[in-house]
């Protein structure tokens, strides 16, 4: 199955292999188009989150942690765009597909659970239950 545009959300927790091997799945769907996302949580106990210079310091953290995927996405010749949001993950992911017109979205796994995903559920996971599009979970 091929689909033209594929979601592909990279959070900083992941290294860039994992992120390599994610994107490498992404392939395997044949998309015209990747868009690599990173969204921004908004900052926690901070009387004024994300002012304007916090804002600049994690967009050039984001888009370091993108860099080498469209480097490597460059280097296959496969169309891509990186988008930085800044938002609550879910949402944002689940936004940023609708208004890209993304017919896949592919997220990572690493099979474990801490306690906030047991207490909460993981973002993958409110994901796969937010969009009707349809999900490639990749287990690290």
């Amino acid at each position: 199955m091929s689909y033209e545009r594929v979601l592909l959300p990279v959070s900083g927790k992941h290294s860039g292999e994992r992120a390599l091997k994610a994107l490498s799945q992404a392939n395997k769907l044949d998309p015209k188009e990747i868009i690599l996302l990173h969204a921004v949580a908004p900052s926690v106990g901070s009387p004024m989150p994300n002012l304007t210079s916090d804002k600049q310091d994690v967009t050039v953290k984001a888009e370091a942690l993108l860099a080498p995927l469209a480097a490597e996405l460059d280097k296959a010749g496969i169309v891509h765009q990186t988008v930085i949001r800044h938002g609550l993950p879910v949402e944002t992911i689940v936004k940023t597909a609708q208004e890209m017109g993304a017919e896949a979205i592919v997220m990572f796994s690493d099979g474990r659970d801490d306690l906030a995903d047991k207490l909460f559920g993981s973002i993958t996971e409110h994901v796969l239950r937010s969009t009707p599009l349809p999900v490639l979970v990749v287990r690290q």
